[in-house]
């Protein structure tokens, strides 16, 4: 069982939806929302695009969005919904979507006014100004994955922190059902035939299928279903964990030559299954050497991406171990102050 399945908010999202002495509640409460969306797609004959399949969702669900383009949307969201239809909670909205320190992307609401029959009993209001915007695609899934767990059935909607478990759990299953397995499947297995390796260059061709999706959900997708080991990961500079403890504590040091200096890390670590089951290991806030292509794509901001050999033997966990030597197939790519990388074994 994650982690995540083991938060307490989770488990009690569980048992209200029926899911009682449940092995992992995460798996469970994915295959709830799995099961409603088949038999929803079941009943209509079938779905042949990811758009489809949202309204259709969205139709079983009683929801609709709303998307924020600039700042005149929200006076006509208050218009509409404030004034015409006298749901008060939508006239301020406005500070919330605005806040810098805690960036919202989407909310659901519940419209006091309505009757059970009206198809837009929920509201999605979904933010696309600015970086937003590539985000569009996967907080729209976000927004429909609290509808399916009838999380959202209170009278005023809720903001919270994206590292705050449900808001993990959402994530996990808009990543899923966003990408259909029956839609999504066959896409995939199309693009990979006779492919020895999962692409970035595979991994837009199947976006560009999915409209709005972005590339970095795309290819959490991808690395999910694919069949043989892959490790994604993200670089950035960081300390390593004992001297983030020090600078967390305050911890002050005499000489600047003694404060901790920070390198190039792999932050973020996601095997997919395939990976766990061959042994193919990068340890958390493992240090990337000089020698490997994500460090020289790092260093070097005239290049956007890079591809190439790397030996896993080079790189060293925080107490000075190395992995067992390895050769892998990288590539990766910059994404603002980080680098992100799929690593491939070459066996």
């Amino acid at each position: 069982m994650s982690r995540l399945g083991q938060e307490p908010d989770v488990i009690s999202l569980a048992e209200i939806l029926g899911l009682v002495s449940v092995t992992d509640p995460v798996e469970a409460i994915l295959g709830l929302c799995r099961d409603r969306i088949d038999r929803w797609v079941g009943e209509v004959g079938g779905i042949t695009t990811i758009d489809g399949l949202e309204d259709l969702v969205a139709r079983n669900l009683h929801m609709v969005f709303e998307e924020i383009r600039n700042d005149r949307d929200f006076d006509r969201i208050k218009d509409v919904y404030a004034v015409g239809k006298r749901d008060a909670v939508f006239a301020t909205m406005r500070i919330k979507f605005n806040d810098s320190e805690n960036p919202t992307y989407g909310v659901l609401i519940r419209r006091q006014n309505t009757t059970p029959e009206d198809l837009d009993r929920w509201v999605a209001v979904i933010d696309c100004r600015g970086n937003k915007l590539a985000r569009r695609f996967f907080t729209r899934w976000h927004e429909i994955a609290h509808r399916l767990t009838t999380h959202a059935d209170q009278d005023y909607p809720v903001y919270r922190s994206e590292h705050d478990p449900i808001e993990r759990l959402m994530d996990e299953i808009a990543s899923q059902i966003g990408f259909y397995e029956p839609i999504f499947g066959p896409a995939f297995d199309g693009a990979m035939q006779g492919q020895p390796k999962l692409t970035f260059e595979i991994v837009e061709a199947i976006r560009r299928s999915f409209g709005d999706a972005s590339f970095q959900s795309t290819l959490f997708a991808c690395h999910r279903r694919l069949r043989t080991p892959a490790v994604y990961l993200e670089a950035s500079v960081a300390h390593k964990a004992d001297d983030q403890r020090d600078v967390n504590q305050g911890v002050g040091w005499l000489f600047d030559d003694l404060r901790p200096v920070q390198q190039l890390r792999a932050v973020q670590v996601v095997p997919n299954q395939a990976a766990q089951d061959s042994g193919l290991f990068i340890a958390p806030n493992m240090r990337i050497p000089p020698s490997s292509i994500i460090h020289r794509l790092f260093l070097d901001e005239s290049v956007m991406q890079s591809s190439g050999l790397d030996d896993l033997g080079e790189w060293e966990h925080s107490g000075g171990k190395r992995l067992a030597r390895r050769d892998v197939w990288i590539q990766a790519r910059r994404v603002k102050e980080r680098v992100i990388a799929v690593v491939q074994p070459v066996d």
